[in-house]
């Protein structure tokens, strides 16, 4: 268990002082070359804690039963639409790609300023319940809690690069999160059919990349 924790300090340092150090990063290196970098290194990290997870001294805390992976499924396919609308379209304040913004037709933005967090969130409540182990528990729980911090920091982030009039403009005509924003043009189709075809890609690759079948451990 001692290597999960360090995983985890490696991880969260992995996040934290390259946000600190972006300013001399980007201009030694450029900004495409920081965020692919920092993405690269990011998955590598988040590797390396799933594999100690995996490899964790096994600690009980409620036993299985099918119907918390009929959770995480249900969970999943919002979250893979949500990260679909990060990858397509602009999220000024957030994680995904800052250029294209049009305050008067803010998207996704409308309904969360963070779908990438926000699908992040759901992915870490959704495999909660099927696995009731402490390290698990402690992992998703944690991923949770870091995606919801992550709201605020990344907007503070975000805040450095644009004028005061710019950031509240964009605060005022976006939301961290409003339901409401589901039926005034938050996703479009092509939110709606990548998000369909990321579910289906993890639902393929979990199996040969974390080793469990979601559909198996369903009884599908």
């Amino acid at each position: 268990m001692a290597w999960f924790f360090v995983s985890v300090v490696v991880f969260m340092a992995g996040h934290i002082i390259p946000g600190v150090l972006r300013r001399p990063i980007t201009a030694r290196i450029g900004s495409r070359a920081y965020i692919a970098a920092f993405s690269v290194v990011s998955l590598f990290l988040l590797g390396w804690v799933i594999y100690e997870v995996q490899h964790a001294d096994f600690i009980a805390l409620w036993p299985y039963e099918i119907w918390q992976s009929h959770v995480t499924l249900t969970f999943m396919l919002p979250a893979c639409i949500l990260w679909a609308a990060a990858i397509l379209q602009p999220c000024p304040l957030s994680i995904g790609r800052k250029i294209g913004f049009d305050l008067d037709h803010p998207g996704i933005n409308r309904f969360t300023r963070h779908p990438l967090l926000l699908g992040m969130m759901l992915w870490g409540l959704g495999h909660i319940l099927p696995n009731g182990d402490l390290v698990a528990f402690m992992f998703f729980g944690g991923s949770v809690i870091f995606a919801i911090a992550g709201f605020a920091r990344m907007e503070k982030i975000r805040a450095k690069h644009m004028d005061e009039a710019e950031y509240k403009a964009i605060l005022a005509g976006t939301r961290r999160f409003d339901l409401a924003g589901i039926v005034h043009g938050a996703f479009g189709w092509r939110d709606v059919m990548l998000g369909i075809v990321l579910y289906g890609a993890i639902l393929w690759a979990h199996p040969y990349v974390i080793g469990v079948d979601p559909l198996g451990a369903m009884g599908g």
